[in-house]
């Protein structure tokens, strides 16, 4: 089913948030004339690695997990998207299978818009391909962002500053806690590449600073100024 925004409010926050938000009206209204809702379960895939090629999703509720292959641990987690993010757009830029796997990290809500959509959009709108492409620039970022993170030396900076990003890209996830993120400590040790027993020991840490507060299947941070001064200042 095809649905406006005018159609579902839920779509107006991606005219207020990432990438979507930034692009010119008619461009806007275009994308929203041809999404489709979806919901997902906890523990749902959109698509696996190596899948075929397929449209592109705009999370309207939720947060979905970005999971990318190592050569030696097999499939990884390495994000975690909140609502008002888009993903998907890989194979819109290259032809190709599907790179990435993503998981529903909670019950989620997105907005759909079908490969065949996007081709006949980009049909009858000419700046349509550039637009979209705007949309692997706007993603790429994070990715330098979670290169640069794997670089920390100390694994304890290491863990706050992946905890700083997921806690950041999933605010407007939890409109009850908007500090919280939905995982574990297990995610958050494969995200940050550390066992589950340095995960366990920092965090205790943290949580004696007052940084943090840790409850079932997931994380508050509760001073965002001191565990970011810890990232950069170390003490």
């Amino acid at each position: 089913m095809t649905l406006s925004c005018a159609t579902l409010p839920a779509t107006r926050l991606l005219l207020s948030h990432g990438w979507l938000a930034k692009e010119p009206a008619p461009f806007q209204q275009a994308v929203l004339d041809r999404i489709q809702i979806r919901r997902f379960d906890t523990g749902q895939y959109t698509h696996h690695i190596g899948d075929d090629p397929g449209g592109i999703f705009g999370i309207l509720g939720g947060s979905f997990g970005v999971m990318t292959q190592s050569p030696t641990l097999g499939v990884v987690l390495g994000h975690i998207f909140g609502a008002g993010a888009w993903f998907g757009q890989g194979p819109l830029a290259t032809g190709g299978a599907r790179m990435l796997t993503f998981r529903a990290m909670q019950p989620a809500l997105v907005a759909h818009v079908p490969l065949p959509a996007i081709q006949d959009l980009s049909r009858a709108m000419p700046e349509a391909p550039r637009r979209f492409a705007g949309l692997v620039e706007y993603n790429a970022i994070i990715t330098y962002q979670i290169a640069g993170e794997l670089l920390i030396r100390r694994s304890d900076q290491r863990i706050a500053a992946v905890l700083l990003r997921v806690v950041s890209a999933t605010q407007s996830s939890h409109g009850d806690d908007p500090t919280a993120c939905l995982l574990t400590q297990t995610d958050l040790a494969e995200m940050a590449n550390v066992s589950r027993q340095t995960m366990n020991t920092v965090l205790k840490r943290f949580e004696t600073e007052g940084w943090i507060a840790r409850g079932y299947g997931k994380l508050s941070v509760r001073d965002m100024q001191g565990l970011q001064e810890f990232l950069t200042g170390g003490d």
